[in-house]
């Protein structure tokens, strides 16, 4: 039996150390599929058992929000075990990560009316390249946009500032895809408001919801917790996360 606490440890400052994400998901699933599942599923615990300000165990929290990365990497027989052996365990935590629920809210983007007016006469291809315009009203014309390549061209794009991608993010109705690129995009997930703009989105995937809420503040798990547009599972991890602060007595 491996030293779980050890090895969590260990792990999340070999990750922090490396520069690259892709390289950090690759330490992290490598790690994973040489344990057995039950190992890694204690493994993963004990990482999201440390203290919220561990700035290690965050670099490796954050990664599960890239599931599709995370699943690619281990593979199903790896992945699919992991999560049944969190069911076994009771790791409740861990097993909601592994676990694909629907949105509590369906819904896919579109246009306001005025925008719509505005946009009709416009093909997609236009619209496509239009978001890698430098112009703000090309910007601000298509954060509204229903295609998903025109908002990736959107969040790349130098001119768009935190203000618009918080519009993205915060969008109801939206699509899972679109809240998804924002969740995981290498800028801008590592803003505060962002993440949390995506966390508090009814129409946003749960697991991806569920990753993010790992990182929010005691507040905002408190109004994450009692919002009922939230997906239930995303409000009881939330619910969760701030009573297991508490008896840390580190809430922030």
């Amino acid at each position: 039996m491996a030293d779980i606490e050890a090895l969590a440890e260990k792990l999340s400052g070999d990750i922090s150390a490396l520069p690259e994400e892709r390289m950090r998901l690759a330490l992290l699933c490598k790690t994973l599929s040489e344990l057995n599942p039950e190992e890694s599923a204690r493994l993963l615990d004990a990482v999201y058992s440390k203290d919220p300000e561990d700035k290690p165990a965050t670099i490796v929290r954050s990664l599960m929000v890239d599931d599709e990365g995370v699943h690619a990497l281990l593979g199903d027989a790896a992945y699919n075990s992991i999560y049944l052996a969190a069911l076994r365990l009771n790791l409740t935590r861990i097993s909601r990560l592994f676990t694909e629920f629907e949105p509590h809210k369906q819904g896919i983007s579109g246009y306001e009316e005025e925008e719509f007016i505005r946009m009709e006469r416009l093909s997609l291809g236009e619209r496509r390249s239009l978001s890698k315009s430098q112009l703000k009203k090309n910007i601000d014309m298509l954060l509204s946009d229903p295609d998903p390549v025109v908002i990736c061209n959107l969040l790349n794009n130098p001119r768009i500032t935190e203000r618009e991608v918080l519009k993205i993010a915060s969008k109801r109705p939206n699509s899972g895809r679109i809240l998804k690129l924002v969740a995981l995009h290498p800028k801008w997930s590592k803003r505060y408001e962002v993440a949390k703009a995506v966390s508090l989105n009814p129409y946003a995937p749960p697991r991806i919801s569920i990753a993010l809420v790992e990182k929010m503040l005691s507040q905002d798990l408190l109004a994450i917790s009692e919002d009922n547009t939230i997906h239930p599972e995303v409000r009881e991890t939330a619910k969760e996360a701030l009573s297991n602060r508490g008896k840390k007595g580190k809430g922030r």
